[in-house]
């Protein structure tokens, strides 16, 4: 088995510099390894959702997600994606984060409508 450095550093959380650059770039590494090493432990669980904690590790890496321990639980929201570019170049998910923290195998628990209180 892979050592947590090497694997951070497979799957992009650790990127190093090149060319004349010399700035690591490791911005969700401390907080991935953590979240790595809590769905290693609870991988060989044949009732643990592998696949979800996997992908929602991926969108916290690529920051369309963020992640947080609650009660040694993983519990993720999903923020969506911001291109960026000349406004109006490309669609863009609404900014505001729609939901709240919950297990990636489990669907979001809704937010309240404001029209639901007419």
């Amino acid at each position: 088995m892979k050592g947590d450095v090497d694997l951070l550093v497979e799957q992009g959380f650790i990127v190093f510099p090149t060319g004349e650059n010399n700035i690591i770039k490791a911005e969700h590494a401390f907080f991935g390894a953590r979240a790595i090493t809590w769905i290693r432990d609870r991988a060989t669980d044949p009732k643990f959702d592998l696949q979800s904690y996997l992908v929602a590790l991926t969108y916290y890496k690529l920051g369309m997600a963020d992640l947080k321990f609650e009660e040694d639980e993983l519990l993720y929201r999903y923020r969506g994606t911001s291109l960026g570019g000349v406004d109006g170049e490309f669609s863009k998910d609404n900014p505001e984060i729609i939901g709240g923290y919950h297990r990636p195998c489990e669907q979001p628990p809704r937010t309240q409508d404001p029209s639901d209180d007419l």
